[in-house]
C-alpha cells in the first residue's frame, strides 16, 4: 500500500513539475529566473486591423514608458496635418532652451544649431527615426501653441480613446531632466514621468499604423540625413541592424528607455500576412524580451478561421430551430496550446405568449470567444439571413435551456 501510494505522489509530483515548465514557457516572467533577457513588466501583441490581443501581461498597468510616448506626439502633429492646420514643409519656430537642450551630449540625438530652419517633416524623421526629445518637444510646441497646451492636447486624446494613461511630456522625458529646461507642467512634482499602460500606448501605435500607414516607411529607415547630420535609427531590430533577427522580421516602429522606465519597444511586424504590433515595457534587455516573445507567437498563433458562417440555432426554452449567418468575419487568432474558449448567448428577447417576428438581419444569437492567453474576448454574432417568425405558445418547450461552455469542434457539428 505504501509503495502504491509512493508511486501516485511521483506521478502528481511529475504533472506538476510539466504544468510548471509548461506555464513557464508562455510567460516571460516565467523565465525571469533564469533569464534576465526576457524580464518584462508588462506587455501587450495584438493585430492591427481588428485590435484582437493575442497576447497580455500587466497590460492595464500604468507604467513609464519613456520615449515611446512619442507615438501620441506624432499622432497628433499627423492629425494636424490631415486638418490642414500645419503642413509638412512648414518651419517650426524653435525656442532657445529646446535648442539648448539638442546640445546635450545624453538627451539628444540631433543638434540644433541656430543658423539653421527646421520643416515639419525633418522633425518627424528626427522625432521617430532617432527619438530626438528636442524635436517632439518643439513638434507639441508647433501644434499646440505652448508646450502645455500640447500635453493637454495628448490627455485629452487619451481620454477620448478611454486609455489608461496621463502625460506630463510630449518627448517622454521625465521632470529631473525638463526642469533643467525649463519644461516640466506646471502642477507636477518634480519626479513627474509619463504613465501609460502597454495596451494603451499599443492602441496609439494601431490608430497611427491604420489611420498614416506611411509612418512604418519613416521607421523602417537606418537613418536619416537633416542638414548634413546623420540621424541614425534608435530601433536596432529592423533589417541590417546589429540585433536584426530573421526569424521575426521587424518593419518599425518605436523605442524607448530611462533608468525608470527601463527598456520600451513598440514592434510592428507581419504573421501570417497580417500586420501585428507588440509592446515590451520595463525590459532588462530592450529587444530580446520583445524578439522572444513575437518568436513564441509564431510558433503557435494561428490566424484560421474559428467558427462557421452558418449555423442551425436552437433557440434556448424553444422548440424552434432557426439558419442563422455570421454578421463578422469567422476568422481569428488562435493558440494551438491554448485554444478559444466558446460560449453562446441569446442575442434577442422573445415573447411566449405570441408569435416572435424577426427581421432580416436580426442578431439572434453571439459566439463568444475567450483567449485563455491574453484574456479577451471576440464576439461573433449570427443573424437571420431573411425574416422568420417564431410560433406561439404551442411551439415554446416546457423546460429552458442553460448557458454552457462549448467545444468549437462539437459545437455546429448538425
Amino acid at each position: 500500500m505504501l509503495k502504491l501510494m509512493h508511486t501516485r505522489l511521483v506521478r502528481v509530483m511529475s504533472l506538476l513539475a510539466v504544468m510548471v515548465v509548461s506555464l513557464g514557457a508562455l510567460s516571460v516572467t516565467g523565465q525571469a529566473k533564469t533569464s534576465k533577457a526576457n524580464q518584462v513588466k508588462a506587455a501587450y501583441i495584438i493585430d492591427a486591423k481588428t485590435g484582437q490581443a493575442v497576447y497580455a501581461q500587466n497590460a492595464d498597468k500604468k507604467l513609464p514608458i519613456a520615449s515611446l510616448s512619442k507615438l501620441m506626439t506624432l499622432y497628433l502633429v499627423e492629425t494636424a496635418i490631415k486638418e490642414g492646420k500645419i503642413k509638412w514643409t512648414d518651419n517650426v519656430p524653435i525656442k532657445s532652451n529646446v535648442r539648448k537642450m539638442a546640445t546635450s551630449s545624453t538627451l539628444s540625438t540631433m543638434p540644433m544649431a541656430k543658423k539653421y530652419q527646421f520643416t515639419v517633416r525633418q522633425l518627424f524623421a528626427a522625432t521617430l527615426v532617432g527619438s530626438s526629445n528636442s524635436s517632439a518637444i518643439a513638434l507639441g510646441e508647433y501644434v499646440g501653441g505652448s508646450n502645455a497646451k500640447f500635453i493637454a492636447m495628448m490627455n485629452a486624446q487619451a481620454k477620448k480613446w478611454d486609455l489608461e494613461a496621463n502625460f506630463v511630456s510630449a518627448s517622454g522625458l521625465d521632470n529631473t531632466d525638463l526642469t533643467t529646461y525649463q519644461l516640466n507642467l506646471k502642477g507636477t512634482s518634480d519626479t513627474a514621468q509619463n504613465l501609460v499602460s502597454a495596451k494603451a500606448i499599443t492602441i496609439v501605435a494601431q490608430h497611427l499604423v491604420n489611420e498614416y500607414p506611411d509612418i512604418v516607411k519613416v521607421s523602417n529607415q537606418s537613418a536619416v540625413k537633416i542638414h548634413g547630420y546623420r540621424v541614425p535609427t534608435s530601433v536596432l531590430i529592423l533589417k541590417g541592424q546589429s540585433y536584426y533577427d530573421a526569424r521575426v522580421k521587424v518593419d518599425g516602429l518605436k523605442t524607448g528607455y530611462t533608468d525608470q522606465a527601463g527598456g520600451c519597444l513598440v514592434a510592428t511586424f507581419h504573421q501570417n500576412g497580417r500586420r501585428m504590433i507588440a509592446t515590451t515595457l520595463g525590459s532588462k534587455w530592450k529587444f530580446t524580451a520583445n524578439n522572444n516573445l513575437r518568436l513564441m507567437l509564431k510558433q503557435q498563433e494561428v490566424y484560421h478561421q474559428v467558427a462557421p458562417t452558418t449555423v442551425n440555432y436552437r433557440v434556448p426554452g424553444t422548440k424552434t430551430t432557426l439558419s442563422l449567418v455570421a454578421a463578422s468575419t469567422t476568422s481569428a487568432w488562435e493558440n494551438q496550446k491554448q485554444p478559444l474558449q466558446a460560449t453562446q448567448q441569446l442575442a434577442v428577447s422573445l415573447l411566449k405568449n405570441r408569435p416572435n417576428y424577426l427581421a432580416a438581419r436580426t442578431p439572434v444569437m453571439r459566439l463568444r470567444l475567450t483567449d485563455p492567453l491574453s484574456g479577451t474576448t471576440t464576439t461573433i454574432q449570427y443573424v437571420t439571413p431573411t425574416a422568420v417568425t417564431i410560433g406561439g405558445p404551442m411551439q415554446w418547450a416546457t423546460t429552458t435551456t442553460v448557458k454552457q461552455p462549448l467545444n468549437l469542434n462539437l459545437a455546429f457539428a448538425n
